[in-house]
């Protein structure tokens, strides 16, 4: 992963997110300018993984445990 570390005077100048991003694109945004990163990602194999995370089907319901009669071994 190829990341841009930027001084803390660069940090002010950092391009908003805009608008019309995600609420998860703008707290990525905002994390990384609180870490001192820049706001874009670069490297198109990790754009490619977090857009397969972003796609990824979601479980319509919350898994429920099993119960047992016996108690575990």
């Amino acid at each position: 992963m190829s990341t841009r570390t930027v001084t803390p005077t660069d940090t002010s100048t950092a391009p908003e997110p805009s608008p019309n991003s995600t609420l998860g694109a703008q707290l990525a945004a905002a994390s990384r300018r609180a870490q001192g990163l820049t706001t874009v990602v670069d490297d198109p194999a990790v754009l490619t993984r977090l857009r397969g995370l972003c796609n990824a089907p979601r479980p319509m319901r919350v898994p429920v445990a099993e119960q047992r009669e016996d108690p575990a071994p």
